[in-house]
């Protein structure tokens, strides 16, 4: 499959949830090398993702954990083909842990942009997901064996403004790498999925994260059209294709498919302005960037 389909995407994202709260009560775990921890249930369901979207010839599947393998001609590929980028467990050490704040992600790309995406919370019953320019979301029951989610309405979302008694999350890299000297009260997570799509319900004001592509590629096609920002510290707006410019795309670079710097992401200017005046990250975080 080459094209997204939503009727398709939601039938795979419901499977997946399936096999992620198969094992959720006591899931295998193991350390990957880099020490951070892995499930029997993330290598499930990027295999069952990997085998409903197959790679090949113009085709790529880049997923979290399979990312290891990934080279100069995968590189290339990803800038020039499609690309169907999976997360399977989003919040892993939650997932392991029995806690609600994970998710799974599927997000697509050709030639490098942002096309599509989706993002599944199974503990909390949200699905969202794009078709066309709309995003579609439904909530259904937590129980697995009567999702259905036949009813998906388009998604509006009102801009917000700042407002100082809102939320802003944040993962534990950031709550220890930076220092917020706003008024807001914080929440760290280890899930990207789980602060987007809270984000997106308005549970969260802002969320503020150095990330990899996989955490996001299904979120940010959501938010580019739900009219959220995404700006780097300089105010710099995501660029719309992966490049140099916002993503260390290296072979040899530790830091490879991460983000060249922090994000700011909300649903006003005036709360990124707000963000970017009060957080002050790492100095070690920082690096000359090509401007595109």
């Amino acid at each position: 499959m080459k094209e997204w389909q939503p009727e398709t995407i939601r039938d795979l994202l419901l499977e997946a949830g399936r096999i992620a709260l198969h094992h959720y009560q006591s899931p295998r775990t193991e350390r990957k090398p880099d020490r951070s921890l892995v499930t029997v249930a993330d290598h499930a369901i990027e295999a069952f993702l990997a085998e409903r979207l197959p790679a090949g010839n113009d085709s790529t599947l880049l997923g979290e954990e399979t990312v290891g393998i990934a080279d100069e001609a995968t590189i290339r590929s990803v800038r020039s083909g499609i690309t169907w980028i999976v997360d399977p467990i989003d919040g892993t050490s939650s997932y392991a842990n029995q806690l609600p704040t994970w998710g799974i992600s599927l997000g697509r790309m050709e030639a490098g942009r942002f096309t599509d995406g989706a993002l599944f919370l199974p503990r909390t019953g949200d699905l969202f997901l794009t078709s066309g320019k709309d995003v579609l979301y439904a909530q259904e029951s937590r129980d697995p064996d009567s999702w259905r989610f036949d009813e998906l309405s388009v998604l509006q979302v009102e801009e917000r403004p700042y407002s100082p008694i809102g939320m802003v999350s944040l993962p534990h890299e950031v709550a220890k790498g930076g220092r917020f000297e706003g008024v807001n009260p914080l929440q760290a997570n280890g899930s990207a999925v789980y602060s987007l799509a809270n984000l997106v319900l308005g549970s969260y004001i802002a969320y503020i994260a150095r990330i990899k592509l996989w955490d996001v590629a299904g979120a940010v096609p959501i938010l580019k059209r739900l009219g959220f920002h995404i700006q780097y510290e300089d105010g710099r707006e995501l660029g719309e294709t992966v490049s140099e410019r916002d993503w260390f795309l290296d072979p040899e670079e530790p830091r490879l498919w991460k983000s060249t710097g922090p994000w700011y992401i909300a649903g006003s200017q005036d709360t990124v302005d707000y963000l970017r005046e009060h957080y002050h990250p790492d100095p070690r975080w920082k690096r000359t960037v090509t401007r595109a």
